[in-house]
Order: structure tokens, then sequence, then C-alpha cells
């Protein structure tokens, strides 16, 4: 279908931009308690998303996000690429085929990546201060309004809520994986930047939609 593949482009466009944008405050978020890399990281991966787009037009749905991820995977590197880019992909590999996903069938996609992300990132669940605590309830808004009367902008619209009030509360949480683990305690009182790249792509999202 045309109009969800051109649909599809235009958020990946969309999401690139905001990300490379948000290379400062990625990092700034970072420098705390990581290891002030993840600005650049996500900026690197996005510029070669970028430089995809144009091909990205003669693929269908499935294989354009897995050749996302691929791209993520290569160009971020580090634990932001093998998330980034497992989600992608494996959301990629469960659309498959289908020209005309509906709604549940996006859902379900992202369900299956979000699964895949937590086994890859040694069980990883809400709490971790990590991307899982912005993605997963979004996920989850998302699923609670699929299959209802109500449109696919206030179904994402709820999504980025529901994401931000996740990431939010990572600020007050201690982390239990990734580098920021090291630092105990000391890693309250920071947002996890993982977990707000995770808004900002929702937010791309429903502001490409809105256009």
């Amino acid at each position: 279908m045309a109009g969800q593949k051109d649909t599809l482009i235009n958020i990946i466009e969309s999401i690139s931009k905001k990300l490379i944008e948000a290379e400062k405050t990625l990092t700034d978020l970072d420098s705390p308690a990581g290891d002030a890399d993840c600005g650049s990281g996500v900026r690197r991966g996005f510029e070669a998303v970028t430089k995809i787009i144009p091909e990205l037009g003669q693929m269908e749905l499935g294989d354009i996000l897995k050749k996302v991820g691929f791209t993520l995977a290569y160009t971020i590197g580090g634990t932001s690429g093998a998330m980034l880019g497992t989600g992608f992909i494996e959301t990629g590999k469960s659309i498959g085929d289908k020209k005309e996903p509906d709604g549940k069938d996006w859902v379900t996609a992202l369900e299956n990546a979000l699964a895949v992300i937590k086994r890859r990132g040694g069980n990883t669940q809400i709490g971790d201060k990590t991307l899982v605590d912005s993605l997963e309830p979004a996920i989850m808004a998302m699923k609670n309004l699929v299959g209802s009367q109500i449109n696919m902008f206030s179904i994402i619209e709820a999504a980025v809520t529901a994401a931000k009030a996740g990431s939010e509360q990572t600020i007050e949480m201690v982390a239990r994986k990734g580098r920021a683990s090291y630092l105990g305690e000391r890693s309250k009182g920071h947002r996890d930047p993982g977990s707000l790249v995770i808004v900002i792509m929702f937010e791309a999202a429903l502001e490409s939609i809105k256009r």
C-alpha cells in the first residue's frame, strides 16, 4: 500500500531529523552517568539513515524497517546501536511481507521487538533505567487503544504521553543496567538518555502523521 509506505518513510525521515537535532541534549544527559557518547552515536546513526532514504521507496515495509535497523546497528555501535537497531530489525521481521498491515499488526510487531530488546539487554525490565522504561509503556498504551474506533493519530498521541511519563520516572531511578549501573545511587537524579530517544521517536512519528 503506497500510503503506508510513504507514511513510514516520512516518519523515518522525521525521526532522523529530530534525533540529529537532539545530539547536545542526549550528550548532556549521558555525561553524568554514561560515557557522553549517546548524542554523537545517535546523530551518526540517523545521519546514515538519512542517506539511505532515497533507496527505501523501492522496498516493502518490512524490508524498509530492517534496512534502517541494520544501518543503525552498524553506525551507532555500542549498546545504543544494538538496542535501536534490534528495535527496527525485529519490527521489520514481524511485519514481514505484509503490504497493508493494520493497527494490530503494527502493535504486535512493536511488542515482538520489545521482547527481543529486553532479552538482548540481559532480561531488562521497567525500573532498570533504560529505554525500556519509556518504550514498554508507549507500546502498552497503543495496545490498549488499537482495535477500538480511535484513529492512529490518537493512538500515537497516547504512546507519546506514556513514553514521556516513563522517561520522567527514570530520573529518580538507580540504574541497574549499562554503564550507568556502575555509579549505583549516584545514577539517581538524571534522566536516562535512551528513554528520551524513545520519546523523541514517538513525538516525531506524531508530528509526521499530523503533517
